[in-house]
């Protein structure tokens, strides 16, 4: 027998290092984004006692049908924000991605996996989730797709389980257009009783759970989703922004990932080697045919969409975790091992200085949006300050809802201008737009700045700059026109 023991305090410290990777980025950060408009969504909903059906928030679209699949999310936010204050941005991000980390913990304790290589494999699950942790429904959804993990293998030996699913699914559809891959994952963990695989490596674990029991809950699952506000609508809109070419154009997450980046290649391509050296060289006789299935068709959907990661992160270890080695740390010294664990978590989280929760992040234009609120008229803002501007009580041309305002010209107006395809006073003139905020030292900054009898500067700082319309719409020539020699 050895004379090592495992060394349980330092694998306990291990545990810490996840976690901290995820915390220590968001304790970091300020609010900007879709947060803003998604706190004021909330914040209407409770308000009004009513489910946004008809936009309120933009000038463009005003009182246009808005199917708001992330409802529940915007409620819940707005919510305990009210209740429990800001400390709710820090809950609802990080404190979600770290659940993530316990219900990977607890699925791969099903599978009978070392707490020592659990302990490893939520370091590299924590690095990869972190940069990705943001206060936006996504994240929610990688915590509730590692519980449905979770639950489903724990189906195989207590198939009564199943009928967590249809409450459970009913909540996700109601808080983000991800449960179409929970349905996915669903239907696919039933497909391995119905055919189940096990030819020359690759083996289907054994369920307990019948055909019926599965059948039946998949269908009352599937009735369940429609208990939202939208009904049957919802299906079709989610699957129509996630496979949406417009959008995937627009917003960086929707593409595929860049791997001059070293954090896209360490963590996509690096547990790939991993379990294919694995594979390779282990004395494990066979793979489970399921969870080789599903990693590699997250692996694909990354390489098509980075915003998949996350979920390709959840998965993976657990292919990984059954084709590596246990081991235990048994040579490790605890007294010299564990102040370092310690002292990079303290470093992590504490290296640079934490914002309070709530707190707006830089780049956002609070200084610009404070001289907009003593001065009236329509705003054009850039895409990305849209949330906060609305979050401020102004209405606005275009913010973070792409969905919304895909099939309309807003979209290819905004961009026209931004690009400066085509002269921006026309569009501006278009929708009566009085004031112009955006970011200095940019194209359309710089066209502002040029066309004096339009536009007069009237604020500017180091993040942004604004511009006012000098007088009314049609009355002065545009910068085209007397190039042209064209009257408007």
């Amino acid at each position: 027998m050895s004379q090592y023991k495992p060394q349980w305090f330092f694998i306990t410290s291990l545990f810490l290092i996840g976690p901290a990777f995820i915390w220590g980025y968001i304790v970091h950060q300020g609010l900007s984004g879709d947060v803003f408009w998604q706190w004021a969504a909330g914040q209407y909903m409770w308000a009004h006692h009513l489910i946004i059906r008809r936009d309120p928030f933009s000038y463009s679209l005003y009182g246009h049908r808005w199917v708001t699949e992330e409802w529940g999310f915007e409620v819940l936010l707005a919510g305990l924000v009210s209740s429990i204050g800001p400390v709710t941005y820090w809950l609802i991000s990080a404190g979600a991605a770290t659940l993530a980390l316990i219900f990977v913990a607890g699925r791969l304790r099903l599978a009978r996996v070392s707490w020592s290589k659990i302990a490893l494999v939520l370091v590299l699950v924590g690095a990869s989730l972190a940069p990705l942790t943001k206060v936006r429904p996504q994240t929610l959804s990688y915590a509730l797709f590692a519980a449905e993990l979770w639950i489903l293998d724990g189906t195989r030996t207590h198939p009564r389980r199943v009928w967590v699913m249809p409450v459970f699914l009913m909540v996700w559809t109601n808080l983000h257009g991800s449960f179409l891959l929970g349905y996915l994952v669903y239907f696919l963990y039933g497909l391995w009783i119905f055919v189940p695989v096990n030819r020359g490596r690759f083996v289907t674990p054994q369920s307990l759970m019948t055909r019926a029991q599965f059948l039946w809950s998949f269908l009352v699952s599937l009735i369940a989703s429609l208990i939202n506000p939208h009904g049957m609508e919802i299906w079709s809109y989610a699957a129509h922004v996630s496979f949406s070419s417009q959008i995937a154009a627009m917003i960086e997450e929707w593409q595929s990932p860049n791997f001059h980046i070293h954090f896209m290649m360490l963590t996509i391509v690096g547990p790939l080697v991993l379990i294919l050296l694995a594979a390779e060289f282990s004395a494990q006789k066979s793979l489970d045919w399921p969870e080789f299935v599903l990693t590699g068709g997250l692996l694909v959907a990354v390489l098509q969409s980075q915003r998949f990661l996350p979920y390709y992160a959840i998965e993976w270890p657990m292919l990984a975790a059954a084709l590596t080695p246990d081991f235990e740390f048994r040579r490790v010294k605890s007294f010299l091992a564990i102040p370092v664990v310690l002292a990079l978590v303290v470093y992590m989280i504490a290296s640079k200085p934490i914002v309070r929760p709530g707190q707006i992040g830089t780049g956002v234009p609070v200084r610009a949006v404070d001289y907009l609120a003593n001065h009236h008229g329509r705003v054009f803002a850039m895409y990305h300050w849209g949330g906060y501007l609305i979050s401020r009580g102004f209405k606005v041309f275009v913010d973070g809802r792409t969905d919304f305002y895909l099939h309309s010209p807003i979209l290819p107006d905004y961009m026209a201008v931004k690009d400066l395809t085509q002269n921006p006073n026309r569009i501006w003139q278009q929708y009566h737009v009085e004031y112009v905020l955006w970011e200095p030292k940019t194209a359309v900054a710089t066209f502002l700045s040029q066309d004096t009898s339009e536009w007069q500067e009237v604020f500017a700082s180091k993040d942004a700059v604004i511009y006012q319309h000098r007088g009314i719409w049609g009355l002065t020539p545009t910068i085209e026109a007397r190039t042209t020699g064209e009257s408007t």
